[in-house]
């Protein structure tokens, strides 16, 4: 069916009624609505973004807390020596991924393995340690850490298993 020049001449006078563009007040309310909701985004995002990096943390410190603790019960002892950060924990090879471990922390820093280590004034046996290499430094937001805590552990990074050691690294204790 064709269409007549004329049913296309009445369907342009209905819908566009001679106007050709938008009004400066139409302009201005559009991108009020726009800023507003972009305002109302930001900080959740934000918080998503600081929220997803604490449970990588997380995770990442389970899975190495795991594969150590398998290693010290089949060999009757912790892995031998500290290890600089970032550099895999000696005889480790069959337990856990190099990959993971060598990676940038999502806090800054690298994971590091610290055997009979001294954090603070106390001795540890065996812990993880999140240290910070030249420039990059550990996030010093107390807050991110504080709930990095809440999730791992009692909330206070003063006691418990994770704790704010040497130049406020991050230490995770397997062994007191």
């Amino acid at each position: 069916m064709l269409v007549s020049p004329s049913s296309i001449r009445r369907l342009r006078e209905r819908f566009f009624d001679g106007a050709h563009g938008f009004t400066l007040l139409e302009l201005s309310v559009v991108l009020l609505i726009i800023s507003v909701v972009a305002s109302l985004a930001v900080p959740v995002v934000k918080q998503a973004s600081l929220e997803a990096r604490s449970t990588t943390v997380v995770n990442d410190l389970r899975i190495f807390a795991a594969a150590l603790q398998t290693y010290a019960r089949e060999r009757g002892d912790w892995p031998a020596g500290n290890s600089e950060p970032g550099v895999f924990p000696p005889g480790m090879e069959g337990y856990l991924r190099t990959t993971n471990w060598a990676r940038r922390t999502p806090l800054g820093g690298f994971y590091t393995w610290s055997p009979n280590t001294l954090q603070q004034g106390q001795r540890y046996r065996a812990a993880i340690a999140i240290a910070s290499v030249g420039t990059d430094k550990i996030s010093s937001d107390r807050a991110q850490l504080v709930d990095l805590d809440r999730k791992l552990d009692d909330g206070s990074l003063d006691t418990g298993q994770l704790r704010l050691g040497f130049r406020n690294h991050l230490v995770y204790v397997l062994e007191p």
